[in-house]
């Protein structure tokens, strides 16, 4: 594993880089990547479980996908794309999935395993990554896990993906525990990365729920948005979704004021719709751009440099909105873990 002074090293390579691409005359590349995931071999021979059960799930994605990645490889995929800084989500979430079979024992033993190696990367790389554990908001041991990470160094937050834990937003009992997560969120000064859509139908009322039930324990709490609102690619249900997102912001809704959106895969090749990019993109300047940031889910179908490319050559932006967005990074970077500590006297 690297050292510090070798991150370091690298992250000045970085920036020299980046500042040549701007010097001449092309688009800068991103300040950070907000959706990055390595994975440890518990991950690894999880996800090829799953490949061999329901092989069409993974067609279409990276083969990466089925391999360990390391602090080693993030660091190279973030100098390949030029991108000083980057955001570790922990795919610890995969052990207590609805798509698991493992029994709760194992998956609470491995979650802690994942988390670990996650936070772990991030502490090493020289202040180059930043780490979400990650957790089932529906599991058992949820709260517990929760509360071991609460005050742990190199922690900036939680990711939740809610369609892989089967969250159900029509059942009261499930909202109000996932809720109970975000309160937890406030409560510790931890940000927040939500996977929010949890299925293919995706009703504006769903939507709703989120914002109106879930959110608002928040507080003011980063909460960033992963893939605009969508699941991973840009359909109609996606830009419902954004613009109710753009109405609760519109008028203030509590959990708002720290909201941002990662645009990790709204555009996936040639499925991308014309008309469907000319909308999410008027909804992205209503809401106003500073409110979205890069991502790129590597490695789930690119590398960051590989949909930096092709984000620009779909989305109708100006430059001057390229330049916004491709400087924007989330408020939990401006935190830091001082601020952050200062709450962690008593977690609940």
């Amino acid at each position: 594993m690297k050292t510090a002074g070798v991150a370091l090293a690298a992250m000045a390579l970085s920036l020299a880089a980046g500042e040549a691409i701007g010097a001449a005359g092309q688009q800068p590349p991103p300040a950070a990547d907000h959706h990055l995931h390595i994975q440890g071999p518990e991950v690894t021979a999880e996800l090829r479980k799953a490949a061999a059960r329901s092989p069409e799930r993974f067609e279409r994605l990276d083969r990466q996908m089925l391999e360990t990645r390391t602090l080693e490889d993030a660091l190279r995929t973030l100098d390949q794309a030029h991108i000083r800084q980057g955001v570790l989500l922990s795919e610890a979430y995969m052990f207590a999935s609805r798509f698991s079979t493992l029994p709760p024992a194992e998956a609470t033993r491995l979650t802690r395993i994942e988390n670990a190696a996650t936070v772990a990367a991030a502490r090493a790389s020289g202040g180059r990554l930043l780490a979400f554990i990650g957790i089932n908001p529906l599991s058992d041991f949820a709260m517990d896990e929760l509360r071991h990470w609460a005050c742990e160094p190199g922690v900036t937050g939680i990711k939740v993906q809610l369609g892989n834990s089967g969250f159900d937003p029509r059942s009261p009992d499930q909202v109000e525990t996932l809720a109970r997560v975000f309160a937890f969120a406030r409560d510790n000064r931890l940000a927040i990365v939500a996977h929010v859509r949890s299925d293919a139908d995706y009703p504006a009322s769903d939507v709703d729920t989120f914002i109106e039930k879930i959110l608002p324990f928040a507080g003011d709490s980063p909460v960033q948005i992963a893939h605009g609102g969508g699941s991973g690619r840009l359909d109609s249900a996606a830009v419902a979704a954004i613009a109710r997102y753009t109405d609760a912001i519109r008028h203030r809704k509590p959990g708002t004021k720290n909201l941002v959106f990662d645009v990790a895969l709204i555009v996936v090749d040639e499925e991308a719709d014309p008309a469907l990019i000319s909308a999410y993109s008027a909804q992205m300047r209503e809401i106003g751009i500073k409110r979205f940031v890069f991502g790129s889910d590597w490695p789930t179908l690119y590398t960051p440099a590989r949909y930096d490319r092709l984000l620009q050559s779909r989305l109708q932006l100006t430059h001057r909105e390229w330049m916004r967005l491709f400087n924007n990074r989330a408020p939990y970077f401006r935190r830091g873990a001082r601020h952050r500590h200062a709450a962690c006297a008593n977690p609940a």
